[in-house]
């Protein structure tokens, strides 16, 4: 009972440390052994009603110093059921099959539409890709600033399209992000801090520029008291925003340019034994420039992170940039599918084929409105006066345009003042001289990813799916969650 007045006393008095979690534990499977009786449950649940005050916010439990040594439910005695229970409240570590029953899966299931991000993930680390794309679990915390600033970013670098190309100014560019930052952030003002009355949502734009109460060893852990908005480190965060988008301005002119397309799906099927897996993303933008001989397309992709240095060998530059257009070739390779897809449904057509609607899957063509606007930019009036669509147009190249760069980056800086905020924007480009070759070899290499994660998901084991040692991947944080002997703790 001194264990227990012990505990409770550092609880309430919010002196939570590693050490008092491992103190908390300790009295919780003392009693347990010791007193496996009724009377041990209203003394149990009255540490539990204190210990809920310091961690209703689950996802932040699950992330502190000490949750590794937690002990699950599995571990506790079995002498008393209700003490399992009880304990199962404050901290239960994650089961991979009880998580795929809660999503009605029977077995781990064969993913058959996953993204470009999606399948660089599994080159990168199979295990983060489980949790992500089987398990469905969210990296902790799902909202960052980093995250919500390329939302917006994105969103203001769309809409600013909308506007007739005379009204195209940096002004109204950084306003119509200042306009989706106010729609998000809500009135901050007016409700300055988080009670217990509004339950904290760390997925949400809310959480962020919260002031989190530093308890030593302990700031991981939220304490519900107050949450007060940190409204120096969001006016920090919004004027660098500003200052990316200034830098976007200075290397394109929004007023000289007429986007085709801009945040567009595309998907595509490709062979598989069941005809099932599909890929599918959002493009930022496709540019046209007409040619005498039909249209150049070329897929632009916003980054608002910085440019990669190519300050190494020669054979590491390459692979850091083939690394960085990975993505863009597999949007390359949907779009000219969905090309090809839209040629072979048109000459079905003309044909009038009782197989239309059939055999071709009209989901995986060109939108009508960018088939429109193909045929007006190149002066046609309908689809039956144009060639075929492989014969009007290629894809000429991919462009990263990225908002920032490494101030020490003299490819990109070589007149920055060396008091700059941050670098500048720069591009890099790819050119898609021998596309059909390029095509070719990025469909080998998705169905080789998509072939690898069907022989980890026929070996139904979640330790089959081995993690990596980039010390920057969730794999790790995520792997902490789970039981010990439930996922894998080797290396790819």
């Amino acid at each position: 009972m001194m264990l227990l007045k012990r505990s409770c006393h550092c609880i309430q008095s919010k002196q939570w440390t590693a050490s008092t979690s491992l103190l908390l534990w300790c009295t919780v499977a003392a009693v347990s052994i010791f007193y496996p009786t009724a009377a041990f449950i209203n003394t149990e649940m009255m540490m539990l009603r204190v210990v809920s005050r310091r961690s209703s916010y689950t996802h932040h439990l699950s992330r502190s110093a000490y949750a590794p040594t937690i002990f699950s439910t599995r571990q506790l005695s079995s002498s008393s059921s209700h003490s399992e229970a009880a304990s199962a409240q404050v901290a239960t570590l994650l089961d991979p099959y009880e998580i795929l029953r809660d999503l009605k899966f029977d077995k781990i299931p064969l993913p058959n539409k996953l993204s470009p991000t999606s399948l660089e993930s599994f080159t990168k680390c199979n295990q983060a890709f489980f949790f992500q794309y089987i398990l469905k679990l969210k990296p902790d915390p799902p909202m960052t600033p980093e995250l919500a600033r390329g939302i917006i970013c994105h969103k203001a670098l769309e809409d600013v399209f909308e506007l007739a190309p005379p009204q195209r100014t940096l002004v109204n560019l950084q306003n119509l992000f200042r306009k989706e930052w106010s729609s998000l952030r809500g009135d901050r003002e007016s409700n300055n801090s988080v009670t217990q009355t509004k339950e904290y949502n760390a997925e949400s734009y809310d959480s962020l520029f919260r002031i989190v109460n530093d308890h030593d060893d302990d700031a991981d852990v939220l304490s519900n008291e107050s949450f007060p908005f940190d409204i120096n480190a969001e006016i920090d965060w919004g004027q660098s925003s500003l200052q990316l988008l200034k830098n976007y301005y200075e290397l394109e002119d929004p007023r000289n340019v007429t986007p085709l397309m801009r945040e567009m799906w595309v998907n595509a099927k490709f062979p598989t034994e069941d005809d099932s897996f599909v890929v599918r993303g959002k493009i930022d933008r496709i540019d046209l420039i007409s040619s005498n001989s039909g249209a150049i397309l070329s897929i632009i992709d916003y980054k608002t992170g910085k440019k990669p240095h190519f300050k190494y060998a020669t054979a590491t530059n390459e692979r850091i940039a083939n690394e960085q257009f990975w993505k863009m070739k597999v949007y390359a390779l949907i779009l000219w599918k969905m090309i090809l897809q839209t040629e072979t449904l048109e000459q079905r057509q003309r044909q009038q084929s009782e197989e239309v609607g059939k055999t071709v899957d009209y989901r995986y063509g060109l939108a009508w409105e960018l088939r429109q606007k193909l045929l007006q930019s190149l002066g046609y009036e309908n689809e039956q006066q144009a060639p075929k669509w492989t014969e009007l147009l290629t894809l000429e190249s991919l462009r990263l345009m990225y908002l920032t760069s490494h101030l020490d980056d003299m490819a990109a800086n070589y007149d920055t003042p060396p008091d700059a905020p941050v670098g500048k924007a720069k591009c890099l480009d790819f050119s898609l001289n021998e596309f059909m070759s390029v095509l070719d070899q990025t469909e080998n290499e998705v169905m080789s990813i998509q072939k690898q994660i069907k022989e980890l998901v026929d070996m139904q084991d979640p330790k089959a799916w081995h993690h990596c040692n980039w010390k920057y991947c969730n794999c790790h944080e995520m792997r902490d969650r789970f039981i010990d002997g439930t996922v894998s703790h080797e290396i790819i």
